[in-house]
Protein backbone atom coordinates (compact mmCIF):
# COMPACT_ATOMS: atom_id res chain seq x y z
CA UNK A 1 0.00 0.00 0.00
CA UNK A 2 1.32 3.44 -0.95
CA UNK A 3 1.38 5.89 1.96
CA UNK A 4 1.34 9.55 0.95
CA UNK A 5 2.24 12.21 3.56
CA UNK A 6 -0.75 13.81 5.25
CA UNK A 7 -1.93 17.27 4.25
CA UNK A 8 -2.09 19.73 7.16
CA UNK A 9 -3.87 22.98 6.41
CA UNK A 10 -4.85 24.58 3.13
CA UNK A 11 -4.03 27.94 1.53
CA UNK A 12 -6.45 30.75 2.27
CA UNK A 13 -8.67 32.53 -0.28
CA UNK A 14 -6.06 35.25 -0.93
CA UNK A 15 -3.28 32.77 -1.76
CA UNK A 16 -2.10 32.64 -5.39
CA UNK A 17 -4.02 30.36 -7.73
CA UNK A 18 -1.08 27.99 -8.16
CA UNK A 19 -0.75 27.43 -4.42
CA UNK A 20 -4.43 26.58 -4.04
CA UNK A 21 -4.24 24.36 -7.13
CA UNK A 22 -1.26 22.46 -5.68
CA UNK A 23 -3.03 21.84 -2.38
CA UNK A 24 -6.26 20.86 -4.15
CA UNK A 25 -4.68 18.34 -6.53
CA UNK A 26 -2.73 16.75 -3.67
CA UNK A 27 -5.93 16.49 -1.64
CA UNK A 28 -7.48 14.72 -4.65
CA UNK A 29 -4.56 12.26 -4.66
CA UNK A 30 -5.17 11.51 -0.98
CA UNK A 31 -8.87 10.92 -1.67
CA UNK A 32 -8.24 8.85 -4.84
CA UNK A 33 -10.78 10.92 -6.79
CA UNK A 34 -10.28 13.77 -9.27
CA UNK A 35 -13.36 15.95 -9.88
CA UNK A 36 -13.54 18.16 -12.97
CA UNK A 37 -14.97 21.54 -12.13
CA UNK A 38 -15.18 22.39 -15.83
CA UNK A 39 -17.52 19.44 -16.44
CA UNK A 40 -20.29 19.36 -13.83
CA UNK A 41 -20.75 16.00 -12.17
CA UNK A 42 -17.69 14.35 -13.72
CA UNK A 43 -15.05 12.77 -11.48
CA UNK A 44 -12.28 10.32 -12.25
CA UNK A 45 -11.13 7.55 -9.88
CA UNK A 46 -7.38 7.63 -9.30
CA UNK A 47 -4.96 4.71 -9.09
CA UNK A 48 -1.50 5.12 -7.58
CA UNK A 49 1.22 2.95 -9.17
CA UNK A 50 4.54 2.61 -7.36
CA UNK A 51 7.23 2.56 -10.05
CA UNK A 52 10.29 2.15 -7.80
CA UNK A 53 13.04 4.39 -6.51
CA UNK A 54 15.00 7.18 -8.14
CA UNK A 55 18.48 8.42 -7.20
CA UNK A 56 18.84 12.20 -6.89
CA UNK A 57 22.34 13.00 -5.58
CA UNK A 58 22.18 16.01 -3.31
CA UNK A 59 18.41 16.13 -3.75
CA UNK A 60 18.81 17.92 -7.10
CA UNK A 61 15.87 17.51 -9.48
CA UNK A 62 15.50 18.23 -13.19
CA UNK A 63 12.54 17.90 -15.57
CA UNK A 64 11.74 17.99 -19.26
CA UNK A 65 10.50 16.22 -22.35
CA UNK A 66 13.33 13.72 -22.99
CA UNK A 67 12.64 13.56 -26.72
CA UNK A 68 13.08 17.27 -27.38
CA UNK A 69 15.13 18.80 -24.54
CA UNK A 70 18.52 17.59 -25.76
CA UNK A 71 21.14 17.86 -23.02
CA UNK A 72 19.48 20.87 -21.40
CA UNK A 73 16.70 19.84 -18.99
CA UNK A 74 15.07 22.35 -16.68
CA UNK A 75 16.96 22.16 -13.37
CA UNK A 76 14.97 23.20 -10.32
CA UNK A 77 16.60 25.52 -7.80
CA UNK A 78 15.04 23.99 -4.71
CA UNK A 79 16.42 20.64 -3.63
CA UNK A 80 14.41 17.75 -2.30
CA UNK A 81 14.89 16.50 1.24
CA UNK A 82 16.32 13.12 0.19
CA UNK A 83 18.88 11.60 -2.19
CA UNK A 84 16.65 8.58 -2.95
CA UNK A 85 12.92 9.02 -3.56
CA UNK A 86 9.98 6.75 -4.32
CA UNK A 87 8.24 7.39 -7.62
CA UNK A 88 4.46 7.11 -7.90
CA UNK A 89 2.43 7.53 -11.09
CA UNK A 90 -1.19 8.55 -10.56
CA UNK A 91 -3.49 7.33 -13.30
CA UNK A 92 -6.96 8.77 -13.88
CA UNK A 93 -9.95 6.60 -14.79
CA UNK A 94 -9.30 6.57 -18.54
CA UNK A 95 -5.63 5.62 -18.01
CA UNK A 96 -4.30 9.13 -18.52
CA UNK A 97 -1.52 10.39 -16.27
CA UNK A 98 -2.77 12.84 -13.67
CA UNK A 99 0.52 13.32 -11.82
CA UNK A 100 4.05 11.99 -11.57
CA UNK A 101 4.88 12.09 -7.86
CA UNK A 102 8.17 11.83 -5.98
CA UNK A 103 8.09 10.96 -2.26
CA UNK A 104 11.08 12.43 -0.41
CA UNK A 105 9.80 12.14 3.18
CA UNK A 106 6.89 11.22 5.39
CA UNK A 107 6.28 14.41 7.39
CA UNK A 108 2.91 16.12 6.85
CA UNK A 109 2.73 18.64 4.00
CA UNK A 110 2.09 22.07 5.53
CA UNK A 111 2.75 24.38 2.59
CA UNK A 112 3.59 24.57 -1.11
CA UNK A 113 6.24 26.00 -3.42
CA UNK A 114 6.39 26.12 -7.20
CA UNK A 115 9.42 24.31 -8.65
CA UNK A 116 11.35 26.89 -10.68
CA UNK A 117 14.77 27.27 -12.23
CA UNK A 118 17.33 29.93 -11.38
CA UNK A 119 16.23 31.89 -14.47
CA UNK A 120 12.54 31.98 -13.57
CA UNK A 121 10.98 35.17 -12.25
CA UNK A 122 7.70 34.42 -10.50
CA UNK A 123 7.22 37.88 -8.99
CA UNK A 124 5.24 39.14 -11.98
CA UNK A 125 3.08 36.07 -12.56
CA UNK A 126 -0.48 36.80 -13.65
CA UNK A 127 -3.31 35.74 -11.34
CA UNK A 128 -3.61 32.23 -12.78
CA UNK A 129 -0.19 31.73 -14.33
CA UNK A 130 2.60 29.34 -13.40
CA UNK A 131 6.03 28.15 -14.48
CA UNK A 132 6.39 24.66 -15.90
CA UNK A 133 8.47 22.54 -18.24
CA UNK A 134 7.50 22.25 -21.91
CA UNK A 135 6.32 18.97 -23.44
CA UNK A 136 6.27 18.56 -27.22
CA UNK A 137 6.25 14.77 -27.70
CA UNK A 138 3.58 13.85 -25.17
CA UNK A 139 6.28 12.68 -22.74
CA UNK A 140 7.44 14.05 -19.40
CA UNK A 141 10.36 13.00 -17.22
CA UNK A 142 11.94 13.69 -13.82
CA UNK A 143 15.42 12.77 -12.65
CA UNK A 144 18.77 14.03 -11.47
CA UNK A 145 20.34 16.72 -13.68
CA UNK A 146 23.12 14.33 -14.77
CA UNK A 147 20.71 11.52 -15.63
CA UNK A 148 18.36 13.85 -17.49
CA UNK A 149 21.24 15.29 -19.52
CA UNK A 150 22.38 11.79 -20.48
CA UNK A 151 18.86 10.76 -21.45
CA UNK A 152 18.34 13.89 -23.55
CA UNK A 153 21.66 13.46 -25.30
CA UNK A 154 21.05 9.78 -26.03
CA UNK A 155 17.66 10.52 -27.60
CA UNK A 156 19.08 13.45 -29.56
CA UNK A 157 21.84 11.19 -30.91
CA UNK A 158 19.20 8.65 -31.95
CA UNK A 159 17.58 11.43 -34.03
CA UNK A 160 14.05 10.10 -33.72
CA UNK A 161 14.76 6.58 -35.04
CA UNK A 162 13.50 5.07 -31.73
CA UNK A 163 16.38 2.57 -31.69
CA UNK A 164 17.86 3.74 -28.40
CA UNK A 165 17.56 1.55 -25.25
CA UNK A 166 15.21 3.98 -23.51
CA UNK A 167 12.70 3.97 -26.37
CA UNK A 168 12.97 0.18 -26.59
CA UNK A 169 12.11 -0.08 -22.88
CA UNK A 170 9.16 2.27 -23.28
CA UNK A 171 7.73 0.30 -26.18
CA UNK A 172 8.32 -3.04 -24.42
CA UNK A 173 6.28 -1.89 -21.43
CA UNK A 174 3.60 -0.06 -23.37
CA UNK A 175 0.15 -1.33 -22.47
CA UNK A 176 1.02 -2.18 -18.86
CA UNK A 177 1.41 1.37 -17.55
CA UNK A 178 2.35 4.52 -19.44
CA UNK A 179 4.91 5.39 -16.76
CA UNK A 180 8.17 3.73 -15.74
CA UNK A 181 11.67 4.16 -14.41
CA UNK A 182 14.11 3.57 -17.23
CA UNK A 183 17.74 4.17 -18.20
CA UNK A 184 19.20 5.47 -21.48
CA UNK A 185 21.60 2.52 -21.46
CA UNK A 186 22.59 -0.43 -19.30
CA UNK A 187 24.37 0.62 -16.13
CA UNK A 188 23.44 4.30 -16.36
CA UNK A 189 21.33 6.18 -13.82
CA UNK A 190 17.62 5.99 -14.57
CA UNK A 191 14.89 8.64 -14.82
CA UNK A 192 11.14 8.53 -14.22
CA UNK A 193 9.28 8.90 -17.49
CA UNK A 194 5.57 8.94 -18.39
CA UNK A 195 2.99 10.04 -20.91
CA UNK A 196 1.83 13.59 -20.24
CA UNK A 197 -1.88 13.60 -19.54
CA UNK A 198 -3.63 15.08 -22.57
CA UNK A 199 -0.40 15.53 -24.51
CA UNK A 200 1.75 18.57 -25.23
CA UNK A 201 1.81 21.71 -23.11
CA UNK A 202 3.63 23.34 -20.21
CA UNK A 203 3.26 21.44 -16.94
CA UNK A 204 4.00 22.72 -13.43
CA UNK A 205 5.72 20.83 -10.66
CA UNK A 206 4.47 21.52 -7.13
CA UNK A 207 6.67 21.01 -4.06
CA UNK A 208 4.96 19.98 -0.82
CA UNK A 209 6.85 21.32 2.23
CA UNK A 210 6.81 20.24 5.86
CA UNK A 211 6.75 22.73 8.73
CA UNK A 212 10.53 23.25 8.46
CA UNK A 213 10.40 24.04 4.74
CA UNK A 214 11.90 20.69 3.67
CA UNK A 215 10.46 19.17 0.48
CA UNK A 216 8.44 16.04 1.24
CA UNK A 217 6.76 15.57 -2.15
CA UNK A 218 7.30 16.83 -5.69
CA UNK A 219 4.58 16.29 -8.25
CA UNK A 220 4.21 17.24 -11.87
CA UNK A 221 0.57 18.21 -12.37
CA UNK A 222 -0.57 17.31 -15.88
CA UNK A 223 -3.61 19.57 -15.56
CA UNK A 224 -6.13 16.92 -16.55
CA UNK A 225 -9.04 18.87 -15.10
CA UNK A 226 -9.96 22.37 -13.99
CA UNK A 227 -10.17 23.20 -10.27
CA UNK A 228 -12.51 25.23 -8.03
CA UNK A 229 -10.26 28.30 -8.10
CA UNK A 230 -9.93 29.06 -11.80
CA UNK A 231 -11.72 32.12 -13.13
CA UNK A 232 -10.11 31.87 -16.58
CA UNK A 233 -9.26 28.83 -18.65
CA UNK A 234 -5.66 27.83 -19.20
CA UNK A 235 -4.69 26.72 -22.68
CA UNK A 236 -4.23 23.17 -21.35
CA UNK A 237 -7.73 23.07 -19.83
CA UNK A 238 -9.19 24.47 -23.05
CA UNK A 239 -7.34 21.70 -24.92
CA UNK A 240 -8.95 19.12 -22.63
CA UNK A 241 -12.41 20.52 -23.38
CA UNK A 242 -11.67 20.51 -27.13
CA UNK A 243 -10.56 16.86 -27.01
CA UNK A 244 -13.66 15.90 -25.04
CA UNK A 245 -15.91 17.50 -27.67
CA UNK A 246 -13.93 15.75 -30.40
CA UNK A 247 -14.20 12.36 -28.69
CA UNK A 248 -17.80 12.90 -27.63
CA UNK A 249 -16.98 12.69 -23.90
Amino acid sequence: MIELPELHGRPGPTAPWWERRASWIYDCLLGNLLPDHGETGISYPLEHVLLGTLHLPGGELAAGDPYVMGAEPLIFSRRLGADVVEVVATVAGDERMATLLLLAGSNPVCGWAMATSADDDVCDLAAEDYRGYPVDSGTGALGSPAAMRRVGQALADDAGRMRDPLSATIHAQMGTCSAMIASPDEGLVAVAICSSGWGDGDYPTWLGLDDTGAVMVALTDFLLTSDPYQTIEHEDVMLVSWWRRLLGR
